[in-house]
């Protein structure tokens, strides 16, 4: 049997095999936490933040930083030329479905690290906490 196509026509041929459902491929949707920090400085301070900042769940999981921004990673200093609040943004994977609690906390090898306790978990995953 011979088939004539112009050159507008294209032939499409069925499968010959089903694909099973087993096959199909699995779909994981990447979620992030963003929390929008505000800090208190007086003109001629320095804040920085380092990469051993976490989100820790109810549970004890620690949840890593992927981004920032508006402030520099130690040991560089983002310097302050104004008094009144300072606004950076954290952005971390993403929290366990069953987390209801979680606490911002920045682990570091010298005094003045921040923590922030007790943050309950909203629908959006995205916080304003100040520091």
């Amino acid at each position: 049997m011979s088939i004539h196509l112009s050159h507008t026509e294209t032939l499409i041929e069925k499968p010959k095999t089903k694909v099973k459902n087993s096959v199909k491929p699995k779909i994981e949707e990447e979620c992030q936490v963003i929390v929008h920090c505000s800090i208190p400085c007086e003109f001629g301070m320095g804040v920085r933040i380092w990469k051993t900042t976490f989100l820790i769940t109810d549970d004890g999981h620690k949840i890593p930083l992927v981004h920032w921004e508006g402030i520099t990673l130690a040991p560089q200093w983002t310097r302050i030329f104004h008094n009144g609040a300072y606004n950076f943004t954290l952005i971390f994977k993403g929290l366990p479905k069953g987390c209801k609690l979680f606490t911002l906390k920045e682990e570091i090898p010298e005094p003045g690290g921040f923590v922030v306790i007790n943050i309950p978990r909203n629908k959006t995953d995205v916080y304003r906490v100040t520091i």
